[in-house]
């Protein structure tokens, strides 16, 4: 769960580093190159949905000294409005003319006839058009007859806005998409956090619940006060040796506490009997595996309860009870257990015997290596003797 935390803050710190560099980019290359050159032509009755361009004759009179015939002269005076994001500067508007004819005096800018083009330079005071602005224009021209204009075109640089960069809509999609991300991981920690204590206190009465009925167990016989607590203890360490997650040996614990719950439809008097059993006796006692397996039948919170209970004393070999199984059939919960319960039968003093000194269970654990026992197992638990491992500390929580 941990590591799965990590990885996710990994991956959402790096995404935002990323965004974090693409705006930077943006921002560099926005101050960087803020102009944008462009052009526009827009013909005679025609629209544009960014510009609007026009150019009116506001007073013309007849001037029969130009050249043989009559001529008009004019005065035409013109707007160009923006409606782009940003301002325009450095434009200049190159108009086509019906027909050509001689420029006779012009303002606002500097103006070039060549043919029937006439170009418009803007001076200092107009060569920025801003948003929802506009700038005019206007000349004078004598020509045969008033002028039509047949298209314009201007040309020139705005300043890109942030809003008008792709790149720009990418990073909010992208953002969003972060946050959106941050705040589900947010949320699904804040209920991993309330799963994880109500798991926890649910794991508390478990555990309770479960040390209360295997201290009955254990108080049938006075001999075997705690054995079911010792049998838990060891079977975790044995499988942390293993190698086993958390959770499994979380688990194992559990199992190891009720694996003798059987013994509850023992007699007392069959179970703390101090002399020899008798066949029928041993048979009565060895039922306690199936007993203990009926009892934890339709307990399923734990996966392993029913058959750490059935078949702990199960022999590696395929020689014990009550089924006869053999090596991996055997459950690993049963095989750990039953090596476990063996050594704390072994090192506890029993009403028919004392315990036994530590150089006969270490023979006896080796000894039965593959026959009685894992191989594997039995060797941890002859570790854990030569380290001095008999701790009844309690690692269930």
């Amino acid at each position: 769960m941990e590591k799965r935390r990590k990885t996710i803050l990994i991956i959402l710190s790096a995404v935002l580093v990323v965004w974090c560099m693409l705006a930077m980019y943006l921002r560099y290359s926005i101050e960087s190159d803020p102009i944008n050159s462009f052009t526009v032509k827009i013909s005679e009755g025609e629209s544009n949905e960014n510009m609007d361009i026009s150019v009116v004759a506001t007073k013309h009179w007849y001037n029969d000294k130009y050249k043989v015939g009559q001529t008009v002269g004019a005065q035409y005076d013109g707007t160009i409005s923006s409606r782009y994001e940003g301002k325009i500067t450095e434009w200049k508007l190159i108009i086509t003319l019906s027909e050509e004819g001689k420029l006779d005096s012009y303002w606002n800018g500097e103006y070039i006839l060549e043919g029937n083009k006439l170009t418009i330079i803007p001076d200092v005071n107009t060569k920025e058009i801003f948003t929802d602005g506009s700038r005019t224009f206007g000349f004078v021209m004598i020509t045969e007859k008033l002028l039509e204009f047949e298209e314009f075109e201007l040309v020139g640089s705005r300043e890109m806005k942030y809003t008008e960069q792709p790149l720009y809509w990418f990073l909010v999609f992208y953002i969003a998409i972060w946050i959106m991300l941050a705040l589900s991981y947010v949320i699904a920690e804040i209920q991993t956090k309330r799963y994880e204590e109500r798991r926890k206190k649910d794991g508390e009465i478990i555990l309770q619940t479960m040390r209360t009925f295997a201290g009955m167990i254990d108080a049938k016989d006075p001999y075997t006060s705690g054995h079911s607590l010792r049998v838990a203890s060891y079977s975790q360490e044995l499988a942390r040796r293993m190698n086993i997650g958390e959770e499994e040996i979380r688990n194992l614990g559990y199992i190891a506490l009720m694996h003798d719950c059987g013994k509850m439809g023992i007699n007392d008097s069959v179970l703390t009997k101090p002399g020899s059993l008798t066949p029928e006796e041993r048979k009565f006692i060895q039922e306690h595996t199936v007993k203990g397996g009926h009892v934890l039948e339709n307990f399923t919170a734990i996966e392993g309860i029913k058959e750490g209970a059935l078949y702990h004393h199960e022999r590696y070999d395929g020689t014990g009870y009550p089924y006869g199984l053999k090596g991996e059939e055997i459950p690993l919960c049963a095989r750990i257990i039953c090596v476990a319960d063996a050594y704390d039968a072994m090192n506890t003093r029993r009403c028919y015997r004392s315990n036994l000194p530590k150089d006969v269970i270490l023979d006896e654990l080796e000894h039965n290596k593959g026959t009685q026992f894992d191989p594997e197992i039995a060797k941890h638990m002859i570790d854990m003797i030569h380290e001095g491992y008999c701790s009844v500390e309690d690692i269930l929580a």
